[in-house]
């Protein structure tokens, strides 16, 4: 759960404030990918699915390797497409560990964390998805002329503003689908948090429960 965090704060923070090289970008992509299969062994208890997650995962490095030596509209696309489902797919595994019963840890703990950071990051190639469809469909106060610069470091910068409905007013949805897409982003942000709090403060309490329970001679309860 360490190196998953990690991976996520690298990829989210820190890798926008630079231009990674083809090697850099390839090392990032394995390491996603790497992850995702991971991840599905870990939380997945059925062979079929932990084979379709696989070959999802195979499938998006293949596709982005098309993209970095041979890049196309369609390519392109459809990359964006499987990353999307892939992170789809990683949020709910991520949930899935860090909701289940039990006491509360640390790595439960970096999990909510991990998954508030994994919604914000799938939204962003959701947007991405319709950007690249519709140049125009978010509206940024200083547009570039090259719409794929801006591709995923300032809609990872959308991404989490509006999860965390900040709103500076540098950038806002144009297209409807856009709209929509934030709107559900700023909803499920607000309700992740609240339902995170409040399931790991239950688990804390049943756990201490039980403890005290344990604990209580046996002579008291006769």
């Amino acid at each position: 759960m360490v190196f998953f965090l990690a991976f996520l704060v690298l990829a989210t923070i820190f890798v926008p404030m630079v231009t990674l090289p083809l090697l850099g970008r390839l090392a990032l992509s394995l390491m996603f990918v790497l992850t995702l299969i991971s991840g599905a062994f870990a939380t997945i208890q059925h062979r079929i699915f932990i084979g379709l997650v696989v070959i999802l995962a195979i499938s998006t490095m293949a596709v982005g390797l098309v993209v970095e030596f041979a890049p196309s509209h369609i390519s392109s696309t459809l990359d964006t497409a499987l990353r999307l489902a892939c992170l789809s797919i990683l949020v709910i595994m991520t949930l899935k560990r860090t909701l289940r019963p039990g006491p509360v840890t640390v790595y439960r703990v970096m999990g909510g964390i991990a998954g508030y950071l994994l919604i914000g990051f799938t939204w962003t190639f959701a947007y991405q998805l319709v950007v690249q469809q519709v140049p125009g469909a978010i509206h940024f106060a200083s547009p570039l002329a090259d719409i794929s610069s801006r591709q995923p470091s300032d809609l990872i910068y959308y991404s989490f503003v509006t999860l965390a409905t900040v709103g500076y007013g540098d950038a806002y949805p144009v297209h409807p689908v856009v709209r929509s897409l934030a709107v559900a982003e700023a909803l499920v942000g607000q309700l992740y948090l609240a339902i995170l709090i409040a399931s790991l403060v239950g688990m804390a309490l049943q756990t201490r429960s039980a403890k005290e329970d344990a604990d209580i001679p046996e002579e008291t309860l006769v």
